[in-house]
């Protein structure tokens, strides 16, 4: 790869020896990607805090040749989300989405829509201070656009129309119906709590933050699209127990 220009957004880093980093970068051009920022971690180093987790950046990478690792050549802050650190429920949040989509994406695969999801939603936790309808709007988001999302109308297991209630049963893809559900393992949503929601998630997230109060059942349905992404990723998130010890 000739060097290339893109935005991204920081992930996550990682030490790489005494002075290098290695950057978990979601770029605008090229997907999910890790490179290596030579020289990042000493005290002088060229990138400042422009590497922080988080950060908006332009960047310019290239490749070299037998190498697993793009490489850092020079990265511009365009917009920082570090203030989100003085909120500890703020900060957490903003890294599930960090981590989500490290480990929901696949490696070096474009994906404008996610890249432009991710920044709309770190803008609004930024903005509102609120952590509910960002993340519902983010699961949401991020299942459909990788076509996991389920048909919240019908029970994922035998296909029957739910009724009022759905539940959810740990490990499964979707809503399970009464005769479905398993006691021990599983919860219960009103389904037209969900619906609602979830139409909620049609509009711009801009919109949906400034509409005033939120409507009631945000934490279940969150709480349920978490468990789908988990079901996806087969692992726990560890940011996702982190926010629920903070609920």
């Amino acid at each position: 790869m000739p060097l290339c220009e893109t935005e991204a957004l920081v992930l996550r880093t990682y030490r790489l020896g005494e002075a290098d980093k290695i950057v978990s970068l979601l770029t605008r051009l090229f997907g999910r990607l890790r490179a290596v920022a030579a020289g990042a971690q000493r005290t002088k180093s060229r990138y400042g805090g422009t590497l922080e987790p988080l950060s908006y950046i332009r960047l310019w990478i290239f490749e070299r040749e037998n190498r697993d690792l793009l490489r850092i050549n020079s990265a511009e802050l365009a917009e920082s989300f570090f203030s989100m650190q003085k909120d500890y429920r703020i900060q957490i949040a903003a890294q599930y989405v960090a981590e989500a989509a490290e480990r929901f994406l696949p490696e070096r695969e474009a994906n404008d829509r996610v890249f432009r999801l991710l920044l709309a939603v770190l803008r609004a936790i930024k903005r509102s201070g609120e952590v509910n309808r960002p993340l519902i709007y983010f699961n949401y988001w991020l299942l459909r656009l990788g076509g996991f999302l389920p048909d919240f109308g019908v029970c994922a297991s035998c296909g029957a129309v739910l009724g009022i209630h759905g539940y959810y049963v740990a490990g499964s893809h979707g809503l399970a119906c009464g005769d479905c559900q398993s006691p021990r393992n599983s919860f219960g949503l009103p389904v037209s709590e969900v619906k609602a929601v979830v139409d909620s998630c049609q509009g711009t997230l801009e919109r949906w933050t400034l509409s005033g109060n939120p409507q009631s059942g945000l934490n279940e349905v969150r709480r349920f699209l978490e468990e789908l992404i988990e079901s996806q990723l087969e692992r726990k998130m560890v940011t996702r127990e982190l926010l629920a010890e903070d609920h």
